[in-house]
């Protein structure tokens, strides 16, 4: 349907632009086609598969099935799973064998080495469509699945069940070369896993083959409060380098012959013949959106060296990008794509002034010793570099806080100082060795000559972790801001050419759209109180915000998935939807009790949203991340402290956020050591004539303790424990008769939270029910008289 479309642009196009009357919006004409294609190809592709075999519509629910399929690609291995990317062949269940095909991505503790990419395997999985926390302002992980095809995902419980099948006649030439690419990742995976320290060989597989999962969250976080994370990803940088090595060698080989230095322009044809390595390059690293992206790149700017139109630098940079988005249109909606062609626009619009800064000195230098030539040298080579770096720091700055909020101060220092030692030493030397890999010994020895260069960016790296004041953590900005940033840049860099009229024109629109920016903010001036119920799956969230004051959250954890312990809800989850509203600052926080999955996201938000007040409830627990809490709070100097029954902890006119049970009356010596849900905090709020009822996990001891407390009746309430079959008695909800009922659990938590039975008891009062694993986040606005309720689904 797409080749059809687009065909019929086309001719339509092209009969218009041959009409001599209309030649003049030829170029009008392009842009509509292209837009017009682009919109329609991302329509498409975006859509559902139609057929009913696809592995997508024989996993609608989860279930427990095997399948039989190929192994696409080289298995990425963490500390604690492996990921596999498998094309689906066969589906079989109790009901029998169903042939299907599409793709599923599959996770397991561990993945047996005998299978490698092209072989066929059997594997007993639970399956299961891919899903989002239906929570605003997150990393939508569905749609980036679903930009690669990816829209099945499976947990396998052990490796045991994970076995090879041995193909009836052996593959195809074909085959063979298809899955040549992914047997040498996986051949240099294996090497890099065995041969070198687990902290130097997560570096070198990100920078040699594309993949960062061995990467331990530590590198990871120095490199992104160094801002020089973009090092460790195949970029368009690493694709420059291999591209100046090969076509270094090539034109040195050609320069031997005489004939071809008689016949031929050498520089040109190594720069042709560089696309070899070029290719051999993207595919063992893996041939990824991002490695694609910038071999296109290399390859347009090698095809205007070839037409001698290598200055033409805007030009370049947009046919690479029409080429790109050509392709796959959706790729101008990732933050990938985006921090691309910002940084190498950014320099492309400053490169006439640093092109002037580098040839600086260039007559006067000849006259000066060797040594003072090269110190000279490189003082101007270092000036230009860091330039061009604060130059890429400026154009992706909005990206970055748009996308990742975070934006690092010490970028253009950091890039200067970790990119020669890792990207000219370290990777420039691994390339090589991966030639050697046939022979051990002498890629032994060159990895560790490279070993060096990435112990000693780790270090420099790490450095910036104890400098926090170099990297912001910061709200995303509004499309009008970013567009008034890049307007101003581009008037700041084009100012000597224009004219004052142009000039003015684009001050005045800066600052017009400096003054829509707020207009499309979500912050709220209104006298309503928003009680927000995340979704974290299976887990606790609830951000208060009330008039004339700070939100306040309440609980801030989930329960940890065996996949991804290294899942920090408080920064992927909670901060994310607090930033994407605006607010920067918590007046406090409260911990209902020392369960996990209601506090493991606190410790990164005390840290970035400063809150006065820590409430805990006194109770004390063995576990050590709960310590760790209460350390962060003591070193970031926020007062912890335990309240007691009929403490009001915010008041307001006739708002009031009220403890009626738990605190330091139930906190006994007694019950040292152990954990007990019936000791949470039990809250209540009221605005006016409206009552929420927030009763954390407490289960029916607990719910019995409140039934002739005044204050238990509610219009809305938190659905106790998640909704376990432990809590929500009759009795209880009979005293409460709420008129909604908010369950946070998760996805997969279906007949445990919320339990059968308490639905029915839900469902018996006549209370509408709200599932965060259904609803995704839950929202509630009252003005103290009237309830309005949204769901983020």
């Amino acid at each position: 349907m797409t080749g059809s479309v687009t065909t019929i642009a086309l001719i339509a196009t092209w009969l218009l632009m041959v009409n001599r009357h209309l030649s003049r919006l030829t170029p009008y004409l392009i842009c509509l086609l292209f837009f017009g294609i682009g919109g329609v190809h991302a329509t498409i592709t975006s859509q559902a598969p139609i057929d009913p075999s696809h592995i997508s519509h024989l996993a609608k629910e989860r279930r427990e099935v095997s399948l039989v399929g190929t192994l696409l690609h080289c298995p990425e291995t963490n500390t604690e799973q492996t990921t596999v990317l498998m094309a689906t062949h066969l589906l079989i269940d109790q009901k029998g064998e169903t042939g299907t095909h599409g793709l599923a991505l599959l996770t397991a503790p561990s993945f047996p080495a005998n299978i490698t990419p092209g072989d066929h395997f059997i594997a007993r999985t639970t399956i299961g469509p891919v899903s989002n926390f239906g929570t605003p302002g997150v990393f939508d992980y569905q749609q980036y699945l679903e930009d690669q095809g990816i829209r099945v995902k499976g947990w396998i419980k052990t490796p045991s069940l994970i076995m090879k099948v041995n193909q009836l006649s052996p593959p195809s030439w074909a085959s063979r070369m298809r899955y040549l690419p992914e047997r040498l990742r996986f051949q240099l995976s294996q090497f890099l896993t065995t041969s070198l320290p687990p902290q130097t060989a997560g570096v070198y597989k990100a920078i040699l083959i594309g993949d960062s999962s061995s990467l331990t969250p530590e590198t990871k976080e120095a490199f992104k409060a160094s801002g020089s994370i973009h090092l460790l990803s195949i970029s368009g940088l690493h694709m420059a380098l291999v591209a100046l090595f090969s076509t270094g060698i090539i034109s040195w080989l050609l320069k031997r012959s005489e004939w071809i230095l008689l016949n031929l322009p050498a520089t040109k044809v190594a720069a042709l013949l560089s696309l070899i390595p070029l290719a051999a390059y993207t595919m063992i690293a893996g041939a990824n959106p991002p490695v694609l992206r910038s071999l296109i790149m290399i390859s347009v700017f090698i095809a205007a060296l070839l037409l001698d139109r290598q200055w033409s630098i805007s030009t370049n940079i947009a046919i690479a990008a029409l080429i790109i988005l050509a392709a796959n249109p959706t790729q101008l909606y990732t933050a990938s794509f985006q921090l691309t062609f910002t940084a190498v626009s950014s320099i492309a619009l400053f490169s006439p002034y640093l092109a002037k800064i580098a040839a600086q000195g260039t007559i006067e230098n000849k006259e000066l010793s060797v040594q003072k030539r090269i110190v000279f040298t490189v003082k101007k080579w270092t000036i230009a570099s860091f330039l061009i770096s604060l130059a890429a720091t400026i154009g992706t700055a909005p990206v970055l806080a748009f996308h990742f909020n975070r934006i690092s101060l010490a970028s253009p220092i950091s890039t200067i100082l970790i990119e020669p030692i890792l990207c000219l030493w370290s990777l420039i030397i691994g390339l090589v060795a991966c030639l050697f890999i046939g022979i051990p010994p002498i890629a032994h020895a060159l990895f560790a000559v490279g070993s060096p260069g990435i112990t000693a960016s780790l270090a420099i790296a790490d450095l910036f972790t104890h400098l926090p004041w170099l990297y912001l953590w910061v709200t995303p900005p509004s499309i009008p801001a970013i567009m008034s940033w890049y307007l101003l840049l581009i008037l700041f860099a084009s100012w000597p050419i224009l004219s004052r009229r142009a000039l003015s024109f684009g001050l005045l629109s800066c600052f017009g759209l400096w003054l829509l920016a707020p207009l499309t903010q979500n912050n709220s001036t209104s006298h309503d109180t928003k009680v927000t119920i995340l979704d974290v799956g299976q887990g606790s969230a609830i951000i208060i915000e009330a008039p004339g004051s700070d939100p306040i959250l309440i609980d801030g954890g989930r329960k940890q998935a065996r996949s991804n312990k290294e899942f920090d809800t408080g920064e992927n989850l909670i901060a994310p939807y607090l930033w994407h509203k605006g607010i920067k600052r918590l007046s406090m926080i409260i911990c209902s009790h020392p369960d996990a999955d209601h506090y493991n996201g606190i410790p990164f938000l005390l840290a970035r949203f400063k809150p006065e007040t820590l409430w805990i409830n006194g109770y004390e627990s063995d576990e050590k991340s709960y310590h760790q809490m209460l350390a962060t709070a003591t070193h970031l100097k926020i007062k912890t402290t335990i309240p007691t029954p009929g403490m009001e902890l915010y008041q307001a006119e006739d708002i009031s956020l009220k403890v009626i049970a738990g605190g330091q009356l139930r906190a006994t010596s007694n019950n040292k050591g152990a954990t007990d849900n019936n000791q949470s905090l039990v809250l209540r709020l009221t605005h006016g004539n409206v009552a929420f009822l927030l009763p954390s996990d407490i289960e029916e001891e607990g719910e019995h303790s409140l039934l002739n407390h005044p204050g238990i009746k509610a219009d809305i309430l938190v659905s106790p424990h998640h909704g376990s079959a432990t809590s929500s008695s009759s009795a209880f909800l009979t005293a409460v008769a709420p008129r909604y009922v908010a369950i946070s659990a998760g996805q997969n938590q279906h007949g445990h939270f919320p339990a059968p039975a308490i639905v029915a008891r839900y469902q018996k009062l006549n209370s509408a029910i709200l599932n965060t694993a259904e609803h995704g986040s839950l929202f509630f606005t009252t003005d103290g008289k009237n309830i309005q309720v949204e769901t983020y689904r």
